[in-house]
């Protein structure tokens, strides 16, 4: 495992994804407390929520409020993890933007990329 990863969901797997070596890490294996790995396994648990089995394509989070929710849980747990983990761990996020990852290091960050309609606004606010 190297000391690069990112804070992302992907369906049935782990919230964490290993950069350096490309696999999901399971958030137990790292020295986080064990209220944080609750909050990432909860906020992947919610993710798989979301898919609809019989259409993939219409897999949903059930509202905008409920989405937005969700994604400020995962820029709150980047930053709790961030400071459980760095410096000896780097920790992104993983940001969907334009249906392209990008990998995102600090808060500010965030501000070079245009408000989404699936992100709330308040992610590109100062």
């Amino acid at each position: 495992m190297s000391n690069r990863f990112s804070i992302r969901t992907d369906y049935g797997a782990w919230p964490l994804w290993d950069i350096g070596d490309f696999g999901y890490i399971d958030p137990a294996t790292l020295p986080l407390t064990k209220e944080t790995v609750g909050r990432l396994n909860k906020w992947q648990n919610t993710f798989d929520a979301t898919l609809n089995r019989t259409y993939p394509p219409d897999s949903d989070f059930p509202s905008k409020e409920a989405e937005e929710a969700w994604i400020q849980e995962g820029i709150d747990l980047w930053q709790q993890v961030q400071k459980e983990l760095e410096p000896e761990y780097e920790v992104y996020y993983n940001l969907q933007y334009n249906h392209e990852n990008h990998l995102v290091r600090h808060l500010a960050d965030l501000k070079q990329f245009p408000p989404q309609p699936y992100y709330p606004p308040s992610l590109f606010q100062d």
